[in-house]
């Protein structure tokens, strides 16, 4: 059919079927968060570890969040998405739990186990 056609015709087919894929793409690079959801790292400490006394640093790094909060409690967000936080562990050992929300409503939840000496 393309072959007796309008030189015209044919590059306006293919302009069309370019921004059809381009516009899919788009949506595709927009709708990366929506469908990957939060993602939280933590550094220090890791599940299992044994801490040095009762009081220890909670450290890590989130992207595509909204609020994190450590048991319960909104803690603050670097720009650049670290995190530290001061927590306190109780023999014979301590979970914490970490959950970050994500400006979509998607939340992750990490639960860490710490043993202090």
């Amino acid at each position: 059919m393309l072959e007796h056609a309008d030189p015209r015709k044919k590059i306006e087919i293919y302009l069309i079927g370019g921004l059809v894929v381009l516009s899919l793409l788009y949506g595709a690079f927009r709708a990366y968060p929506l469908i990957v959801g939060p993602s939280v790292t933590i550094y220090n400490p890791h599940d299992g570890d044994t801490v040095a006394s009762t009081t220890f640093e909670l450290s890590g790094q989130v992207s595509r969040v909204r609020e994190i909060t450590v048991q319960g409690r909104a803690i603050p967000i670097g720009t650049d998405g670290h995190f530290t936080e001061i927590l306190m562990a109780q023999a014979p050992y301590s979970t914490v739990v970490i959950t970050a929300t994500d400006f979509y409503g998607k939340t992750i939840t990490k639960t860490l186990r710490v043993i202090p000496e």
